[in-house]
């Protein structure tokens, strides 16, 4: 009885201490933008409660804005050659660090949860900024998830989505087995439900 109860707690903590890793806060500084690219350093609040750090590359009026939107556990440097690219053709763009990423803080990584706060955010920054603009966005992989996360739904022109996991139960369990093996598909309930109290 004494060695069940001892293994039901030894299998809760490892549960706990995985989810922890998983989840833990990727921040870091980002620094100044590289030389060649004319980006403003910028920040504003999200309702995550994390206050978001990025770049604003100003484009040629009438040619709309586009807003990058990296993946879990990267930051706005991952999406510096689309920048690039975009703001060469004459969109304005917005990269910037979802909540517990980069520069922006944040507790815990939610996997598009309070991502979509902080998309909310961001449209709203480049709103101000350019009020007469259409609007796009990019998400790749959490980036896209926080898009389809996002209620109500984003008032924007053009959406698109690279790599987007189908739901988040599978976002988990692609990430526990990818670190554990196979065998660590059994973690992902006690795990996804891990996260919603982080997402609070």
């Amino acid at each position: 009885m004494v060695g069940a109860i001892l293994l039901g707690i030894l299998f809760l903590a490892t549960v706990w201490i995985t989810g922890s890793l998983l989840s833990s806060s990727v921040n870091q500084p980002i620094g100044e933008p590289p030389s060649d690219v004319v980006a403003n350093a910028v920040q504003f609040p999200s309702l995550s409660g994390a206050t978001i750090h990025g770049w604003f590359i100003q484009g040629k009026e009438n040619s709309g804005a586009i807003i990058l939107m990296h993946g879990v556990r990267a930051n706005r440097l991952s999406m510096l050659e689309r920048a690039r690219f975009l703001s060469g053709t004459g969109y304005s763009v917005l990269l910037f660090d979802f909540q517990a990423h980069g520069e922006s803080n944040g507790g815990n990584i939610t996997f598009g949860y309070l991502g979509s706060k902080d998309t909310q955010a961001a449209i709203s920054f480049v709103r101000s900024r350019l009020p007469k603009e259409k609007i796009g966005i990019i998400g790749v992989s959490m980036g896209g998830a926080a898009v389809l996360l996002a209620k109500p739904q984003l008032e924007v022109n053009a959406v698109v989505l690279e790599m987007v996991y189908p739901t988040i139960e599978q976002a988990v369990s692609n990430r526990i087995t990818t670190r554990l093996g196979d065998w660590a598909t059994i973690l992902t309930p006690l795990l996804t439900w891990q996260l919603k109290p982080s997402a609070l």
